[in-house]
């Protein structure tokens, strides 16, 4: 029988390969699903570890250490505080340190103290700038920075002593006897994770010798826990994650820092974002690869059934006839299937597992089709006739695939489940539905175009649409053609939906072509070195960014922010105009050591509320709160001491009234700085001959008596993205309610995305009490800014402390896990159109051209019948394109512009795609030809 199988293979070879072929195509396309999430996820976590901070790559403990009894330092921390720290892949470093001060010094203050330390290995992970290492007792090492700082250079001499913090003279007071040291390098740190938290700047290093050497009290141990290369991965989380387990277990030791736990929670995030896309693009592959295989292989039994039914003529036993029936595609299935792996996997087990476990399956489904053929009524398999009421072609296979298909889009989307269960299969199995119900209207619309053709004397047309019409052959690969160019045609519009999703919110998140990080800074002086650099505010604007308000320089929003397409219902230069519809007044500014106000009071209501004045220094110091005493009935000078001799804004005057409603305070200001004011809801502001005459309630309110001066709109504009606070009140910049009033509404900022609120700066900073230093201060800056605008913007004072642009941003976030996942979609849309095109050519030893070859007899012409078979197969190469673009556009907008990586509002683009589904038909077209020369040899 071995001999029998092997010479059948020999004889067909030519079927045997185009299953071989198939089956490897199948296997690897399997495959390739797990090997690209494990090279994916490898790819993220190295991202992840890259861009973390080293306190959440590293680990520490520490602990102040006594000298015991014995004069010697307690060793149990060094000996045993290795145990805290024992996590699978990290590195462990012991350091030790004290505080010292100039031996010549008997007490300093803290900037005049110095830090003395041991650490292990400390050569090995330090660039030598000048000078050697440590060597021998007395030696020590700096690094460039500490050495300017300590006026020490290369050969100096360092004499140093322990010291001890005096609390009742808060200063530095030596203790212990004093160590001589030589500077014997100037060193520059490398090796970022081996330093982790610690910093090499303003240390002096030295050996274990020479720092055992000192007199002192105590000193601080710190094991430091680096990892090693290859110690965060996809293969060894697990492990990390159990060993953070265990130390959680035993309770939290305050000795022991570990921000381990924040980035493994962002790469768990990360790869499952990458794993979200991945089933609905493998799943389709695997069962597209399946079909082609079973389709290949029937077309195969029903070329054979004459020979099989011959041999039941002749009284073989049904055994051997399953024998040589199965083996004879199961072998090329099992061998393409194992090589196929093989390749796919490309050395990732659970890879390889995939498609193995495809080839089984593959290799039993041909078992199973081959028996089937074999078993047929000889009668059937002598005529080479069909067997009827095949499951796969009945109306209840089909109703049952539509039924199914409703199921999982419902299930899709109301049950959150976007991995699991059947919503993987949710775009194949509308696909599938889309090219059922193409295969069922074929034969319909085809025995019509016949008909017509043959009354037009269109010979060619009418038997190819005779041939569509008729045989089942054409409509089953019908169906693999139209699943095939959708899953295409799917992951085209997937990958490029992702990727301008992707690219808008990295507009969003950045706000503008560039933006400079800058260091502390008044809002004042941040305005003022922006405008001063482009007075035409054609490439800077300022900009405070805070985590749900967004103060610019309103008047220059429209020409340097990115303002996403529809974020809002006014266009930018509208929305600039409304934020600031009027110039500010200049602010109320006081001068002098002392500041006074001349105040009339005519009502108290039996109140004696004490007068404040919030003054915010223009320097950038510390905000003042001036107390200038109690009101009084009648004229009196309130006067109070304030550091004013650079100026400080007027922020204003405040009176600390009862909680309780009722009682009011009514009050003349003589001689005001300004006389623009503006009172809280509830009090009233007019003009006096010689000022300003004000009248504040009591309530509930904690700014219920605050007058300030104003020179901006009764209410400040804002544009929200969503309602106002019902008191129209919001947090301003030092999170004093202020009254603004919204003029539009907004569904994305720059920055704040879909939620929060943009303001102006200068009407904000005006009705700030503090003095205007804020940490989130930025310079947004258009793509095109000359290098001349950020020089003028570090000549006016500003610090850059760094940049971030949009092309970086969106280079970030198209490595991110759910783009990257997005784009194993296009590759499986390649892979099912080359299983499709490979199915397209492996049916050709299937095509029955009796019919054609009896036409031919009865005396039609044969350039008739030569372009039959082409026509045929080229129509059904444009049906199947036809119907795979709408059974991608049916499950996109089904189910795929819901995927967690694109924005349901993003339109497709039609370049790519059409340059897609180009592809497939020129693909598809080589394969019909291919075919063709197949079927014709």
């Amino acid at each position: 029988m071995t001999a029998l199988v092997l010479a059948t293979l020999r004889a067909r070879w030519r079927p045997a390969v185009a299953l071989f072929v198939l089956a490897a195509l199948a296997s690897a396309g399997v495959a390739l699903a797990p090997r690209y999430l494990d090279r994916t996820e490898e790819g993220l976590i190295a991202d992840q570890v890259a861009a973390a901070r080293p306190d959440e790559r590293s680990m520490v403990a520490s602990q102040t250490v006594e000298r015991n009894d014995v004069g010697d330092m307690d060793g149990r921390f060094e000996r045993d505080g290795a145990r805290l720290l024992d996590a699978p892949g990290f590195s462990l470093v012991f350091s030790a340190s004290f505080t010292a001060q100039p031996a010549d010094r008997p007490a300093v203050f803290l900037d005049g103290t110095r830090t003395v330390a041991y650490r292990d290995d400390v050569c090995a992970h330090v660039r030598l700038v000048a000078g050697r290492c440590l060597m021998g007792q007395g030696d020590a090492v700096v690094t460039g920075e500490t050495a300017r700082r300590l006026a020490v250079q290369l050969g100096d001499p360092l004499s140093l002593r322990a010291s001890a913090y005096d609390s009742q003279s808060s200063r530095f007071v030596a203790e212990g006897s004093p160590g001589y040291l030589t500077v014997v390098g100037i060193v520059q740190p490398v090796t970022a994770a081996y330093w982790g938290r610690s910093s090499a700047e303003g240390t002096v290093f030295v050996d274990r010798r020479t720092f055992d050497g000192f007199g002192r009290r105590s000193e601080l141990q710190t094991i430091d826990a680096y990892p090693q290369d290859g110690a965060v991965r996809a293969a060894t989380l697990p492990r990390l994650r159990a060993w953070l387990d265990r130390r959680a277990a035993e309770g939290g030791d305050p000795q022991v820092t570990i921000g381990l736990v924040g980035l493994l929670d962002r790469i768990d995030a990360a790869r499952a974002a990458a794993r979200t896309p991945v089933p609905f693009a493998a799943a389709p592959v695997a069962l597209l690869g399946c079909a082609v295989l079973l389709f290949a292989v029937a077309a195969g039994a029903r070329v054979n059934r004459f020979e099989h039914g011959i041999v039941a003529l002749r009284g073989a036993r049904r055994t051997s006839r399953w024998v040589l029936a199965i083996a004879e595609p199961a072998l090329p299935v099992l061998a393409g299937g194992l090589v196929g792996s093989l390749a796919g996997a490309g050395g990732v087990p659970s890879a390889l597992q995939y498609g193995i476990a495809l080839a089984a399956a593959a290799v039993l489904a041909a078992a199973v089709v081959a028996v089937r053929s074999v078993s047929a009524p000889l009668s059937d398999m002598l005529r080479r006739v069909d067997r009827r009421g095949a499951r796969w072609r009945s109306a209840t296979s089909e109703i049952l695939a539509g039924l199914l298909a409703v199921v999982a889009v419902v299930h899709f989307h109301t049950s959150g489940d976007t991995v699991y269960g059947v919503a993987p299969l949710t775009p194949a199995l509308l696909m599938l539905v889309t090219a059922l119900l193409t295969a069922r209207a074929l034969p319909i619309v085809a025995a019509r175009v016949a008909g017509a053709a043959l009354h037009r004397g269109r010979p060619v047309t009418a038997l190819a649409a005779l041939r569509l019409a008729r045989q089942p052959a054409g409509r089953r690969l019908l169906i693999v053609l139209v699943v095939a160019v959708a899953l295409l045609g799917f992951a085209t519009t997937g990958v490029t939906v992702a990727a301008a999703t992707q690219n808008a919110r990295a507009d969003v998140a950045v706000g503008a072509g560039r933006v400079l990080s800058v260091a502390p800074v008044t809002r004042q002086r941040l305005l003022a070195a922006t405008r001063a650099a482009d007075p035409a505010g054609r490439y800077a604007m300022a900009v405070v960014a805070l985590p749900d308000l967004l103060a610019v320089d309103a008047p220059r929003l429209s020409t340097v922010a990115i303002w996403p397409a529809g974020a809002a219902d006014r266009a930018p230069a509208d929305v600039a105009g409304a934020l600031h519809p009027i110039p500010a007044t200049a602010p109320a500014v006081l001068r002098g050591a002392t500041v006074s106000f001349d105040i009339t009071v005519t009502r108290l209501d039996e109140l004696s509320p004490e007068l404040v004045a919030f003054l915010a220094p223009q320097d950038g110091t510390k905000s003042l709160e001036v107390r200038l005493g109690r009101l009084q009935p009648g004229r009196h000078t309130y006067p109070g001491a304030a550091a004013c001799t650079a100026g400080c804004r007027l922020a204003g005057l405040g009176l600390d009234l009862p909680r309780t409603s009722g009682p009011t305070v009514a009050l003349t200001l003589h001689d005001p700085p300004t006389r623009d004011w503006r009172t809280p809801p509830g009090g009233s502001v007019t003009a006096a001959a010689d000022g300003v005459a004000f009248t504040v309630q009591a309530g509930g309110r904690a700014d219920a008596g605050l007058l300030q001066p104003a020179g901006i709109p009764e209410r400040i504009p804002v544009l929200p993205t969503g309602p106002l606070p019902p008191d129209g009140l919001l947090g301003s910049l030092d999170s004093t309610p202020i009254p603004v009033a919204a003029v539009g509404a907004a569904h994305t900022l720059p920055r704040l995305g879909g939620r929060g609120t943009l303001v102006d700066l200068e009407y904000a900073d005006r009705l700030a009490r503090d003095s205007g230093v804020t940490d989130a201060a930025e310079v947004w800056l258009t793509p095109d800014t000359p290098q001349s605008i950020v020089d003028a913007l570090t000549a006016g004072g500003l610090t850059v402390t760094g940049e971030r642009t949009v092309e970086g941003e969106r280079a970030l976030r198209n490595r991110s896990g759910g783009a990257l996942g997005m784009r194993f979609s296009l590759l499986a849309g390649v892979a099912a159109v080359l299983l499709g095109a490979a199915g397209l050519v492996a049916t050709a030893l299937g095509v029955n051209r009796a019919d054609l070859s009896a036409l031919r007899r009865q005396g039609v012409p044969a350039r008739v019948t030569r372009r039959v078979e082409p026509a045929a197969t080229l129509a059904l190469v444009a049906v199947a394109l036809v119907a795979g673009t709408l059974a991608a556009a049916v499950a996109w907008l089904a189910i795929g512009r819901y995927l967690p990586a694109v924005d349901p509002d993003t339109p497709p683009a039609p370049a790519p795609l059409g340059l897609a589904l180009g592809a497939a038909a020129a693909v598809l077209c080589v394969s019909a030809w291919l075919r063709q020369r197949l079927a014709a040899g």
